[in-house]
């Protein structure tokens, strides 16, 4: 008590100013827990319908002038708010209760709905007010630093593009590391089904305004109930419904715009220059003779070229435009309930030529026909439009053009028309003949054409379509016992496009190309669930749960392309005279499981949890088709123990523990163990068939062991609460490639036999520092810890995976290694690294692939702060990541050494080795550098530990007392700023790069990942936006 005395005392002289209001008299009193009867502190009391008030003392106690008919209004934090009239009383005491609602915030698990304070599982759940106004439309970056060991990730800043999700490290090595999605209790699909185009997920498809909170389900408590697709984590999200008596219509507008967060300052004509002319005299033949003389090199690099200066990246780059505008109605009665929404959102990318939109609609309907039958009716419909100019590491993208072509190329000649670089035959631009005193094999040239011609005339992009209908007949049989039967069908469709043009750079000698792609999708899944709760002798609870669920996808896909076309005009297929590609294929699969799961609650003191489900899967053979998982968790709320209740500061305290087993089965494909044999091909004229895979009869699950152990704690009436976790995750019989014999006709053949390790801490920390009656403060900070490890690799020490990543036994997966970078030779200017002798070398070949680093950071994280004051609200959210390295591969061809003869270089570049005795990291440049100086080494390896900024908002609530004068329930608006800074020592565009790794396959057959790998990545915006919230 004293503590909590001393505490609010500080807390209230800082913000406790003196209140003088002119009132007719004075009223004191104090504010006491109901439960203890001790005093208060740090309570507000406010005269109703005024900004009037003031805040209880240490002791509880309150002086405050009032009007005679005054209602006072008690408040405080983990307590229910209370109205007193005042009437004629001098003195008003009071007593506030606990508020029951913070004892009963729930985990959603998609089965079930636990309190929190009962529940064995650990799991974080994101309100549904704390992402509404968040500008962008990806679910997924939603749970960017909100959820404590789940690491979001994205390679691309195209509207609309995939973004990866992972929780709790990396468990598989060639199967799929991504969680399942959960929507209202059904799995949904997820994952990139596009073949052509940008990646896009469909989960993107959800509308971020009809979503009542997330929870990401991470320990085995809860994800065991999910068996074969529990082992990466569920997200389980849930959509609104609408509230008895409470009819409302709300409308939501917003408009932003968005630019580059962070630019690569280029050369200019100038530099580029000068820069080229230093790497042509530094220049030598075999006999060590100059290659150019100082005539040829001025012929070369004539001065009229820095009379041009064209600022390619100003071209490729624009001012984006956000904009989003949303309805939504709910309500209901004692029977119905409704909550019906319909939603519009477009982005138009920071990159010329990208944008993104969707639309949405949604209806959710809950009808109660008596007490024993209910129904529960859920239909979602929307429809995205995304589009980019080109592929991004080409070099006719916008992209590749920003950071490749040369400033003294002109963009546009004197007359406004498309120039084509001194590129010869490229339709659709005019020609560019000043460079025709310089000889040919020097001319400036654009590699890729003018990307102003590509966006001009090229263009790929998808269309989905999805609808989702989800519905429940429930049956109240006697009281507890319920039995539900749900079904539900999703059904999606892809049009893929991309149109080259004959008028384009890539499509001049093809007569432009057509790529026509076409998926249908469906998923069918039925449930029948039977819960049974009941208490036995008043203290014994318990809630049982069994139950069958079976699911059903179909995936039909056909692929065409075509070239010969005449004109720009003619898009279809048939314009096209050629077909010079065609596939196609139909892939199915299909789940069935049966489910158990028994929770016990003794006088809400112990916890016991345990769960079962056995899962079939058609993607396995018959003998092992069948999995066995199972969960077993244990709590303790010890704050419910006799001895503690004299701890009046301790508000909860609970330890809890469980153990699981689950498995993996995404993406494997869908008939990994069957023989499967090919048709494309012939022998002498005729068609042919082939075996393209083996028969494997052994193939089985991949099997997780997770154990969690946590505490939650709150202290100080719940003003200040936290949670810390420690989790151990062990998967094996991870499926991989190992060699064979030769005698079978393959190499390799995938089997069950790698294991590996995650390890981690997650820790919440929240609290209310300060609440004075005008003024709080809210706090949120979370971050996990992450340490993974390969156990084994089934007889393999290492694997390679790629020219830079191994995959070894005893180290994290995906780690770097490459030659360790020793910087440049002062006197010589020549680069070096480490040799096999621990000392520098200026021979690559010399060089010895070491350790360098880790691809999977160690620490993630996010801290949350939000002030009130009065009717404003300023939120500020900061996300963190340390402890991992990418390969800036942007930076061997911007800082090439002279290497890269055709193409622009960052102004960094300028910086480099000139003279003996330059202490310089760049060598000395030399015209088509070929001293291996950019090859892959820790030259390029950067740390890309980061804290950004990642959304600022700040709001204004239309005061209720002027809301009483309309029919408005509510009126905001508000500004936010997303991406808005990034402290990071990384040179690229962004630290955030994806670092999920691609699955490698055996020493036998080396696969290259390019996780953790910068490359011409589309780059990430800021987006300010201004947004309007009106409730009817």
């Amino acid at each position: 008590m004293l503590m909590r005395k001393v505490l609010f005392l500080l807390l209230s002289v800082l913000f406790l100013g003196g209140q003088a209001f002119a009132q007719s008299r004075t009223v004191t009193g104090r504010v006491t827990d109901a439960k203890d009867g001790s005093g208060i502190p740090g309570a507000t009391i406010q005269i109703k319908g005024t900004s009037k008030g003031t805040v209880t003392n240490p002791e509880g106690s309150f002086t405050l002038q009032v009007d005679g008919n005054a209602t006072l209004v008690f408040s405080f934090i983990g307590y229910e708010q209370k109205e007193v009239p005042v009437g004629n009383a001098s003195t008003v005491n009071v007593s506030l209760k606990t508020d029951a609602k913070s004892l009963e915030e729930v985990i959603v698990t998609g089965y079930t709905v636990e309190k929190k304070v009962n529940s064995t599982i650990a799991a974080s759940t994101i309100s549904g007010a704390k992402i509404n106004n968040v500008a962008l439309p990806d679910v997924n970056q939603m749970l960017q630093g909100n959820a404590p060991g789940v690491a979001v990730s994205t390679n691309s800043g195209q509207p609309g593009a995939k973004t990866e999700v992972r929780i709790r490290g990396v468990g598989s090595i060639s199967a799929s590391n991504a969680p399942i999605y959960v929507v209202d209790g059904v799995i949904v699909s997820s994952g990139d089904f596009t073949q052509n185009t940008a990646t896009y997920d469909v989960i993107s498809s959800i509308n971020p305004a009809d979503i009542e909170n997330i929870t990401v389900l991470k320990d085995a408590s809860a994800t065991a109930l999910y068996g074969s697709r529990g082992s990466n984590g569920v997200i389980v999200i849930t959509t609104k419904s609408g509230k008895k008596g409470v009819n409302k219509i709300n409308f939501n507008a917003k408009y932003g715009v968005q630019n580059l967060a962070r630019t690569i300052p280029m050369m200019n004509s100038s530099e580029l220059l000068q820069y080229q002319r230093e790497a042509m005299k530094n220049a030598t033949k075999n006999d060590g003779t100059p290659t150019f003389t100082e005539a040829q090199i001025l012929a070369n690099r004539p001065d009229y070229l820095a009379d041009i200066n064209t600022d390619w990246m100003d071209l490729a780059f624009r001012t984006g435009k956000t904009q989003s505008y949303g309805i939504n109605a709910s309500g209901g009665n004692e029977k119905t309930l409704f909550y019906a929404s319909g939603d519009y959102f477009k982005q138009d990318g920071i990159l010329v030529g990208s944008n993104f939109s969707r639309y949405n609609g949604r209806l959710n309907v809950d009808h109660k026909f008596n007490d024993k039958f209910d129904l529960s009716f859920k239909v979602n419909g929307s429809y995205t439009d995304m589009r980019s100019a080109s592929a991004g590491n080409s070099y006719s993208s916008p992209l590749m053009g920003a950071l490749s072509n040369v400033p003294y190329i002109p963009a546009y000649d004197d007359n406004g028309n498309i120039t084509n670089g001194y590129i010869a035959g490229q339709p659709g631009t005019v020609g560019w003949d000043h460079f025709s005193s310089i000889p040919s094999s020097y001319r400036p040239v654009l590699r890729g054409g003018n990307f102003l011609s590509t966006v001009a005339n090229n263009y790929n992009k998808s269309n989905t379509g999805q609808t989702v209908f989800n519905v429940a007949l429930g049956y109240n049989i006697i009281d507890g016992l319920r039995f539900v039967v749900k079904g539900s069908a999703e059904i999606t469709n892809i049009r893929e496009k991309q149109w080259t043009s004959p008028n384009s750079y890539d499509g001049r000698n093809y007569s432009g190309y057509l790529y026509n792609v076409n998926t249908n999708m469906g998923l069918y899944t039925t449930q029948q669930l039977l819960t049974y709760n009941f208490t036995v002798k008043k203290d014994h609870s318990f809630r049982l749960l069994a139950g069958n669920e079976y699911s059903f996808s179909n995936r039909v896909w056909n692929y065409s392309a075509k070239n010969g076309f005449p004109s720009q005009a003619s898009q279809v297929p048939d314009a096209g005279s050629t077909y010079f590609d065609m596939a196609g294929d139909e892939l199915n699969y299909a789940f069935q499981a049966l489910i158990g799961k028994v929770d016990y609650d003794y006088k809400n003191k112990y916890f016991l949890s345990g769960s079962y489900r056995r899962d079939g899967s058609s993607r396995f053979p018959k003998d092992s088709r069948y999995g066995n998982f199972y969960s077993v968790g244990a709590a303790w709320r010890i704050i419910e123990e006799e001895w503690m209740k004299n701890v009046s500061w301790l508000n909860d305290l609970k330890v809890r523990s469980s153990y699981g087993v689950m498995g993996n089965a995404e993406g494997l494909g869908n008939y990994p163990y069957q023989p499967l044999y090919s048709l494309v091909g012939s022998y002498d004229g005729q068609s042919v068939a082939y075996l393209k895979q083996p028969a494997n009869l052994n193939l089985s699950w991949e099997k997780q062991n997770l154990f969690d152990v946590g505490i939650d704690v709150a202290v100080l009436n719940r003003r200040l609460y936290g949670s810390f976790g420690f989790y151990d995750k062990r998967s094996s019989a991870l499926l991989m490639e190992k060699p064979v014999s030769m005698t079978t006709g393959f190499s390799t053949m995938t089997m069950n036999v790698g294991k590996m390790m995650n390890q981690g801490f997650e820790i919440t920390v929240g609290g209310v520092p300060v609440q004075t009656k005008n003024f709080q403060w809210t706090s949120d900070l979370n971050f996990a810890t992450l340490k993974n490890k390969v156990l084994s690799l089934g007889g393999d020490q290492a694997i390679p995976s790629g020219t830079r990543q191994r995959i070894e036994v005893g180290m994290p997966f995906g780690s770097w290694y490459m030659p360790i970078w020793a910087g440049v030779n002062p006197e010589t200017g020549a680069a070096q690294w480490i040799g096999a002798d621990g000392k520098p070398t200026s021979v690559y070949t010399e060089a010895v692939r070491q350790y360098a680093g880790q691809l999977l950071p160690k620490i993630t994280g996010g801290f949350t702060n939000k002030f009130n004051y009065k009717d404003f609200d300023l939120s500020v959210f900061i996300t963190f990541s340390a402890g991992n390295k990418a390969y800036n591969s942007n930076r061997a061809n911007l800082e090439s050494d002279g290497g890269n003869t055709t193409g622009n270089q960052a102004k960094d570049a300028l910086d480099h080795w000139q003279k003996p005795g330059d202490i310089s990291d760049r060598p000395k440049v030399i015209w088509g550098n070929g001293s291996g100086s950019t090859s892959s080494s820790t030259r390029f390896l950067e740390d890309v530990s980061y804290a950004k900024l990642r959304n600022v908002q700040l709001g204004y609530n239309l005061p209720k007392s002027l809301l009483r004068r309309t029919k408005l329930q509510n009126l905001r608006v508000y500004a936010q700023a997303e991406n808005l800074y990034t402290l990071t020592k990384y040179k690229g565009w962004d630290p955030e790069i994806n670092t999920n790794p691609a699955p490698p396959t055996s020493t036998a057959n080396v696969a290259v990942s390019n996780a953790g790998t910068d490359f011409y990545r589309y780059p990430t915006a800021r987006v300010i936006t201004f947004g309007i919230n009106v409730g009817l």
